[in-house]
Formats: C-alpha cells, sequence, structure tokens
C-alpha cells in the first residue's frame, strides 16, 4: 500500500500532538524538518540544540519497519516511525519529547552537573514537569497507533517491544573480547589471580584486617588491575573503587554485618568517591572502606548469638524509628512472647525493652549531634510520646540530659 500523501502526513502530526500532548515533527530522507506540530511545547533549558537536530534520530541506513523509542542523556523520549513507499526510505515522523517517570529535583540537579550544564534548578525543575509522563509500553502503543494510520498494518505489543531491545543492544558496541584477551597475554597483562580476590574478600568476612592488608599489597605488588573506562584514568580507578567496595559490601553481609548498615556504607563511601578528583584520594578511599567493613564484621563478630535473637537485633536497627514491640517481635521469629523474652534476657543481658530503648537513645544521640531536629522533634521521630520520660531514659543510659549531651564539645 503506498504511503499516505503529506496532508496526510500533516493531519496524523497535528492529531497526535493535540491527542498526547507531545509535539510531533516530519522529517525528510535527508534528516531536514518539512512539518512540526508543537502546540504549547517549551524548549529545554538544558538543550543547546534546536529541533532540527532531531534529525539526527532520523536513520536512513536500514530503517527499521517498527515504531523505535529513542531516550537522550537529557532523560527525554522520542518515538520515531520510518516512512517507506515500497523499498525507498522517504523520511521518518517523530513524537516527543516525553518522560517515563517523574523525575525529582534532586534528580534532575544531578544530571545537569554530570553533563557539565549550569541552568537555574527552578527552570530545569519547571520543563520536566511540564513533560508528558508516558510509560515506555504507552510511548509503543502510540507508535503502533501511529505506524497504523499511516500504513493500516496491525503490529504486536510485544514484538515492537522486543525488536526495540535488540536494536539497543546491537548498537552498543563491544570489542571483540578474544582479541582483548590475546593482547593482554602477549603483554603479560593479566589480572590478578581469583584466589587472590577470595582470600581478600574472605579476610573482610572473617572480620581479618591483617589478612586484609595482606592480600591488598600482594594485588598492589605483583597483579594488574581491569580497565573499566579507556578515556578517564580518573574514572577507571574510580569505576574499580566502586566495585571493591560493592564485592565488600557482600562480604561483610555474608560475615554478619547487618545489611542495613552494609548498604549505608556502601552508599556513603561511593557518594564520597565520586566528588574526589584526585586518584590517591580515590585510591585511599577505598581502601579506607575495605577496612571500615572489616572492623564492623570483627566487631560484630565478638559475640554469636542464636538466630532468633539476631533477626530481632537486625529488625530493631532497621526500624529503630517505629513502636517496636514484645508480640510484633515474637511473631517474626515465630516464638511466644514470654520464651522470646526469656532468650533475649539470656543472650543479650538485658530485657528486650530496655534494649529497644538503648537502640533508640543511640540513634537520639546521632539525631543532636548530626542534625537540626529539636528535642520534640527526635521524641515524636524516635516514638517517644512523652518527653519528660525520654529525657529520663536518654539520662539513664548516658548519664546525661539530651541538653548536656548536645552542649559538650567532646563525647
Amino acid at each position: 500500500m503506498p504511503i499516505p500523501n503529506r496532508d496526510h502526513l500533516e493531519f496524523i502530526c497535528n492529531h497526535m500532538n493535540e491527542t498526547f500532548k507531545i509535539p510531533f515533527y516530519l522529517f525528510d530522507s535527508k534528516g531536514e524538518l518539512i512539518f512540526e506540530s508543537s502546540a504549547g511545547y517549551r524548549p529545554n533549558p538544558l538543550s543547546t540544540s534546536t529541533i532540527c537536530d532531531l534529525g539526527q534520530l532520523v536513520k536512513n541506513e536500514n530503517p527499521s519497519e517498527y515504531p523505535l523509542i529513542k531516550s537522550t542523556e537529557l532523560l527525554e523520549n522520542y518515538l520515531v516511525v520510518n516512512l517507506k513507499s515500497g523499498n525507498s526510505f522517504i523520511g521518518s515522523l517523530i513524537g516527543g519529547p516525553s518522560i517515563f517517570t517523574d523525575y525529582s529535583e534532586d534528580m534532575l540537579k544531578r544530571m545537569s552537573h554530570d553533563l557539565g550544564l549550569f541552568t537555574d534548578l527552578d527552570f530545569i525543575v519547571f520543563y520536566y514537569q511540564s513533560l508528558p509522563v508516558i510509560k515506555n509500553n504507552d510511548l509503543t502503543r502510540i507508535g503502533i497507533h501511529v505506524h497504523y494510520m499511516i500504513y493500516h498494518q496491525l503490529l504486536d505489543l510485544d514484538f515492537v517491544i522486543q525488536q526495540n531491545q535488540q536494536k539497543e543492544v546491537q548498537e552498543i558496541l563491544i570489542e571483540n573480547p578474544d582479541i582483548e584477551l590475546s593482547l593482554r597475554r602477549q603483554n603479560a597483562k593479566l589480572h590478578h589471580d581469583h584466589l587472590i580476590e577470595k582470600k581478600l574478600l574472605n579476610a573482610i568476612t572473617k572480620g581479618n584486617k591483617e589478612e586484609l592488608f595482606k592480600s591488598l599489597r600482594l594485588i598492589d605488588e605483583e597483579f594488574e588491575y581491569g580497565v573499566l573506562s579507556k578515556k578517564s584514568q580518573l574514572r577507571n580507578v574510580k569505576n574499580l573503587a566502586i566495585t571493591a567496595i560493592t564485592l565488600s559490601t557482600r562480604a561483610a553481609m555474608d560475615g554478619g554485618l547487618y545489611p542495613e548498615i552494609a548498604y549505608s556504607l556502601s552508599d556513603m563511601y561511593i557518594q564520597r568517591l565520586e566528588e574526589l578528583q584526585d586518584i590517591n584520594e580515590v585510591k585511599k578511599l577505598q581502601a579506607k572502606a575495605m577496612e571500615d567493613f572489616a572492623d564492623r564484621v570483627h566487631s560484630s563478630n565478638k559475640e554469636h548469638y542464636s538466630k532468633p535473637i539476631s533477626i530481632c537485633q537486625n529488625y530493631i536497627f532497621n526500624h529503630v524509628y517505629e513502636n517496636i514491640t514484645l508480640t510484633s517481635l515474637s511473631e517474626i521469629v515465630e516464638l511466644t512472647p514470654n520464651y522470646l523474652s526469656s532468650l533475649f534476657k539470656k543472650e543479650i543481658g538485658i530485657a528486650l525493652s530496655e534494649y529497644i530503648q538503648k537502640v533508640k537513645i543511640e540513634e537520639a544521640k546521632n539525631l543532636l549531634m548530626l542534625t537540626s531536629h529539636s528535642l520534640s522533634e527526635i521524641c515524636a521521630l524516635l516514638n517517644f510520646t512523652d518527653q519528660s520520660y525520654f529525657i529520663k531514659v536518654f539520662k539513664k543510659f548516658t548519664g546525661v540530659t539530651p541538653k548536656h549531651y548536645k552542649d559538650t564539645p567532646i563525647k
């Protein structure tokens, strides 16, 4: 069936723009804009490109015969429907931008920083809030609808999604791994022995810092690290450090460190690492992170408790801001309240209720020193319904009032 004439294509652009509130553009086979329907569209404040630059999405080499979903580094999504008459490629109909989900201010700030694009954050947030949120499957359905309006041909949703996924994989160019392996062997540039790596991670799992340092020295002296970025040595060292911290996180959890502590430490070190611009500082921070994990595992392994008690401790740590009761904990570990209370006192040495108070007070100490929360706010956050009672419990575990604790320079 012949392709619709230009009037019909312009009608489709206008109709889709009015229906889905996203701009639609008509390009010829050379990527030149010949028609647009973009009522209400505001340019992206982070972009220096023009509408005509969308023509770069037009591909006259092996053009696909199904709708394509293209995403940009600015987190915008575009729908591309190629136009063919017989075997001849004559252009593309492009719809967008839209977004898959609402983006937080923090995410938009990070994106603009990563791209080196500095614009008033309010303008950026306003722009992205103005874009329609269209999920990937729904945008694909719109593409199928446009395709049908042009070709009167029905396409299966799953087929189009699968084709798009395969297209994305094909566009990621990967050098032949066998060639890279051959070159490394010819030049004796081998990665570290995986057994040494296992020994290093096992040292973290056991909380053995001495063994950890030995393994790190051996890797540094006798082996070579992989290359995870060819464009930037700083980026390469950061990627290697992130990999090491991630593996250390898992090793620490295997060694008994609370998962929430391990994950939080991992996040903290990786966030700090990304701020560094000196390669040596990155390496130092990586070593510090691994040492910290080993230290914490060592401390947590000084005392070994039964599985029900360990589960209770982990739950109390993760839910310190909630109202934790003996009944709720007994249901989690599937023991009677009386038996759990007796077992907890026997293994920990203090009553369960007192242990919960102790954990809450430790968190209160952090809040007092590291945040601007008032005493009443901290009481409410930690589920102390009475401020005078909170002060009494705080003094019981610290020996001083919250105010005295906060005002004392050295703890």
